[in-house]
């Protein structure tokens, strides 16, 4: 088991040494799918796919909503940049031997959008007409996980893709598949996902398909998470009641963009109380982040409120909110 763990670590860290920055953007379609839904991930640097067994889990790691005890509602807002928003929500339920279920929604609209020419027929340099237009982009999914062992997760989520943009859209199917390991050894967890798996993306018929067809932003990450501190046979041991401190760390392969790696901390105090920081490698843009949460209980709901800040340089920093419920 210890060989196996140090491998995988190994193989994250070989990722951050040699992750390069060529730039294979442009290449494909759907770029909001690449948004992080979910506060508490977003603060810790998006690098939690080994640490979440939340509601949230669909949107990152389908196998980890196994975590899901009885029925879990997710709600998120974030504040995207350009006047933008991204609503998200998601709702799931355990059913014991025979698996948990979920479904997921996330919307993007773009707002009213100037029309404009590439060239005035008057000669004028403003180019707008008047006009307006809109657009959007949907995401809508069907998760199941099953724990197959006390340790082992396995989950697929089969989703349905929309996007517009004036007169013109496209729409698709796709799936993720994710699997969840805990090792049982000193807190640590192994977790790895692949997104938006899928035919590509096409707008136009005017020519053939391979000159008009783009591929979705396929995402294959490899994650491990340790609780350092809050139980006896932690590395730094402690009482779980009190005070926990868990160490996240993503390693990021897409398509469209060079290697990544995501590194992730987040202190909890007596089971309330929580402060998260994290620092994305080879982004050009929202390397650092920070957040906070509080967990308490209203009635027979236990209720989480997440809020994550992304610090951006040159677009407007984005801000997210989560709201988990279990009942």
């Amino acid at each position: 088991m210890k060989k196996y763990i140090l491998s995988a670590v190994l193989i994250l860290f070989s990722a951050a040494i040699s992750a390069q920055t060529f730039n294979k953007s442009g290449r494909t379609s759907f770029q909001f799918l690449k948004i992080g839904v979910g506060a508490r991930n977003a603060a810790i640097g998006e690098s939690g796919i080994a640490s979440m067994d939340d509601i949230n889990s669909v949107f990152w790691n389908p196998a980890a909503i196994t975590g899901i005890e009885g029925t879990q509602a997710s709600f998120d807002y974030t504040s995207w940049f350009a006047g933008l928003g991204i609503t998200s929500a998601a709702v799931g339920y355990n059913f014991g031997e025979l698996g948990t279920f979920a479904v997921n929604y996330s919307g993007l609209n773009y707002g009213q959008i100037q029309e404009a020419l590439v060239t005035s027929p008057t000669g004028n340099v403003d180019t707008r007409t008047g006009n307006t237009f809109t657009g959007s982009d949907l995401e809508v999914g069907l998760t199941y996980a099953k724990q197959f062992t006390d340790k082992l997760s396995i989950g697929v989520e089969a989703k349905y893709l929309r996007e517009d943009l004036f007169i013109y859209s496209s729409s698709l199917f796709a799936f993720d598949v994710g699997t969840y390991y805990k090792t049982g050894w000193h807190g640590i967890r192994l977790a790895m996902s692949a997104q938006n798996l899928g035919s590509p993306a096409r707008w136009l018929n005017t020519m053939e398909q391979s000159q008009q067809s783009y591929d979705l932003p396929i995402v294959f990450r490899i994650g491990w998470a340790v609780d350092l501190l809050g139980g006896h046979d932690l590395f730094l041991g402690g009482d779980p009641t009190q005070h926990k401190i868990t160490f996240t760390m993503d390693g990021v392969h897409s398509n469209d963009y060079g290697e990544r790696v995501l590194m992730g901390l987040e202190y909890t105090a007596f089971n309330i109380f929580s402060l998260r920081t994290g620092y994305r490698f080879n982004y050009t843009e929202g390397n650092l982040s920070f957040g906070a949460g509080i967990n308490y209980n209203v009635g027979p709901v236990n209720l989480r409120v997440d809020y994550a800040y992304v610090a951006y340089d040159y677009l407007e920093s984005p801000h997210r909110i989560t709201v988990i419920m279990a009942f």
